[in-house]
């Protein structure tokens, strides 16, 4: 199953990290270059804590920072899911791609429930690629409501949020950051 799901920023499309088929779909409704890896949304901080190589001193820092971001970092875990080869044509063709991880963290209850069933979860932006990122719900409607594969987990516009997350990485072991973007 593909949900649309609101974040802090926009409206994102997502998939479980299980589902092979349904991380390929998105890459083909967002029309999206398989050289752009998809970012993963987690429940806690505590699972990056225990799944990345994100120090204690850097979770805090996430923890306490105040917009909307998407962390960079290594996970052999998630790297080692998506290089395993299945017997399916579902494989991650672009695995090679994922360099580091790129991670969210839930901060509203529908993104707490989806990730509770479906967790972690592939999500990138629910726009065209190329196009503007989608603040209303009438505009995701219109573009999702007739594929009965993808789930609108949304009830209201996001026009009042923040524009764009911040993304970055830490440098080594540091609390210092290199911005890949700041909203």
């Amino acid at each position: 199953m593909i949900y649309i799901l609101p974040t802090d920023t926009c409206f994102w499309i997502a998939c479980a990290l299980s589902d092979k088929k349904e991380y390929h779909k998105i890459y083909k409704l967002k029309k999206r270059d398989w050289s752009k890896p998809l970012a993963l949304m987690v429940e806690n901080y505590d699972w990056l804590r225990e799944h990345t190589d994100l120090t204690d001193e850097q979770i805090e820092f996430l923890e306490e920072y105040e917009k909307p971001f998407t962390v960079l970092t290594d996970c052999d875990r998630v790297k080692m899911y998506l290089d395993y080869e299945d017997a399916d044509e579902w494989d991650f063709l672009n695995s090679d791609v994922y360099k580091e991880i790129a991670f969210r963290v839930a901060h509203n209850p529908t993104q707490h429930k989806l990730i509770g069933r479906e967790w972690p979860i592939f999500l990138t932006s629910a726009n065209r690629s190329g196009q503007w990122e989608i603040y209303d719900i009438e505009t995701i409607e219109n573009m999702f409501w007739d594929d009965k594969y993808i789930e609108i987990r949304a009830e209201k516009d996001l026009r009042n949020h923040h524009k764009y997350s911040d993304i970055f990485r830490f440098i080594w072991d540091t609390t210092e950051v290199e911005y890949i973007r700041q909203g």
